[in-house]
């Protein structure tokens, strides 16, 4: 028996038996209003959350300051890039989470993926009810077969890895509001 086969014997009849897994037993977070929270999550996020009936690309434009055109990915599946100056793009949300702020958006093909990270601005319409408690319960509405481009969006584009100093829109949207629309 060579050196290293004495030191790997030696290790092997000092090792302990595997610990069993511990458990985790913590009720799950819960909210007496789920789009209250969604509205404080999402604000301290850097977004803001908008209770309105009113979903029009215009009504929705009035809560935004930008210059250059709005797309609402709604109505057109138009592709376009930063070089068409996009100020606003206004999608559909499938779902928001009260614990984060942040809603789950799938573009389907409707329209490119990068346009929620070129435009200037991002309008979410979310409908309240569509507010799940966490992103425990998140993962369980998501059908991952078929996805080739998704995301979870809180609040527009952030960073603070130069010198702690936070910047918004350093890889995105300097803006985003969530239009939560229903009951």
């Amino acid at each position: 028996m060579n050196a290293r086969e004495t030191i790997l014997n030696a290790l092997k009849e000092r090792r302990e038996a595997p610990a069993d897994r511990p458990l985790f037993e913590k009720e799950p977070m819960r909210f007496d209003d789920l789009s209250e929270a969604f509205a404080t999550a999402l604000e301290a996020a850097g977004g803001e959350a908008v209770e309105t009936e009113e979903v029009s690309a215009e009504a929705i434009a009035g809560h935004f300051r930008f210059e250059g055109r709005i797309l609402d990915t709604r109505e057109s599946g138009e592709a376009l890039s930063r070089r068409d100056g996009i100020g606003l793009v206004i999608v559909e949300g499938a779902f928001g989470v009260a614990e984060n702020g942040a809603v789950w958006i799938d573009p389907k093909e409707r329209y490119p993926r990068e346009l929620l990270t070129l435009a200037e601005n991002v309008a979410v319409v979310l409908k309240k009810g569509a507010i799940v408690a966490t992103m425990h319960e998140a993962y369980e509405r998501i059908d991952f077969s078929g996805i080739s481009y998704a995301l979870f969006m809180a609040g527009p584009s952030k960073t603070a890895d130069i010198e702690q100093a936070l910047v918004i829109g350093a890889h995105g949207a300097i803006g985003m509001r969530v239009f939560l629309q229903g009951r």
